[in-house]
């Protein structure tokens, strides 16, 4: 990773889709990838029960021999402070080997240069508590203005071959300023569902490192097995990344989660993407199955744009819902005209 030197294997452990099973199923599923050649979890700490569950987890492991990566959404020294104790305490652990700053635009940069809560962070660093010092961004001008810190040394960022064009950019300045690349999103949030070409896609930039996010033993064999065949991309792979970027379009959503929660409780990320759930799972899950009720909460929208102030990709994000429930509504009156 960059000038941080830290080993990391190709494919990392993502720990958002922690947060969906059990404890004892997350630590099966942690220690399965650990076993198969996993060596470094990334987290944060908005990421629910994660943290824990890494905690316990890795117990057992040589910690030395695995990169512990998490991140905190503070913006000022006390917040900050207060999530990275946090994060130690839900761990266990007596060092964090990558501390990154979760999520910064160039605003809130600016602001943390000045208030003392980037320096507070290195101070931990210089104190032994943490090893390296990271961000992950989701705004172009941010990461390119962040990569710039001469104690940066690690960038995370959304690349899969959806995004690649500014995603590209991002690498050729890391690489300019020998920081680490970890990309994030390699399946687009779970909207890219063809594993084999978005691995394949990542696996022709050897300088960047991955971290899916994993739930199932399953989904870490068949991405580990990608990674060790090592193999290109493929003509089918080709031809499928250029239907999926015409079906997805220019309001591709990353489910990246920073829209929610909405104060109405309308469920904006499955709104978003219930076209492609419609397409994945059928008309009869979409109407029977868990996704039946999610169109529904759309009525409780007041339009307050609080979601779309929240998006880091300036999505058009009720415009999105409300096709998408109308598309749901679609779905519905035609299986009454069939029943």
């Amino acid at each position: 990773m960059g000038k941080s030197g830290l080993e990391v294997s190709k494919i990392g452990f993502g720990s958002i889709p922690l947060q969906r099973v059990s404890d004892g199923e997350a630590e099966v599923v942690i220690q399965w990838a650990l076993d198969g050649g996993v060596n470094w979890i990334d987290t944060a700490n908005m990421y629910g029960s994660s943290e824990e569950r890494i905690g316990r987890g890795i117990r057992g492991y040589d910690r030395e021999s695995l990169v512990i990566a998490t991140k905190g959404m503070g913006r000022t020294v006390e917040e900050l402070r207060e999530q990275a104790a946090l994060s130690f305490r839900r761990m266990g652990i007596k060092y964090i080997d990558l501390y990154q700053f979760h999520c910064v635009s160039s605003e809130q940069w600016e602001s943390m240069l000045g208030n003392g809560t980037v320096d507070m962070i290195l101070k931990l660093r210089d104190a032994g508590w943490i090893g390296h010092v990271g961000a992950s961004c989701h705004e172009k001008a941010a990461a390119l203005q962040i990569v710039e810190h001469p104690e940066i040394e690690v960038l995370q960022w959304p690349f899969n071959f959806m995004v690649a064009e500014e995603g590209l950019e991002v690498l050729a300045k890391c690489k300019e300023r020998e920081v680490g690349f970890i990309a994030m999103k390699p399946f687009g949030g779970g909207s890219l569902n063809d594993a084999g070409a978005s691995i394949r896609f990542l696996l022709g930039y050897p300088e960047v490192a991955t971290d899916p996010g994993f739930q199932t033993v399953e989904e870490v064999d068949e991405v580990i097995q990608l990674a060790k065949e090592g193999r290109k991309l493929t003509e089918r792979d080709r031809s499928l990344i250029e239907r999926m970027k015409v079906e997805l379009g220019d309001r591709f959503c990353r489910r990246c989660g920073y829209c929610e929660p909405c104060p109405e409780g309308v469920e904006i990320v499955l709104l978003m993407n219930l076209d492609n759930i419609a397409a994945r799972f059928g008309r009869e899950e979409m109407l029977e199955g868990k996704f039946k009720d999610v169109a529904g909460t759309l009525d409780r929208c007041t339009d307050c744009g609080e979601c779309e102030s929240k998006c880091p990709y300036k999505l058009a994000i009720r415009e999105k819902m409300g096709e998408n429930y109308r598309m749901f509504e679609a779905l519905k009156n035609s299986k009454w005209a069939d029943g």
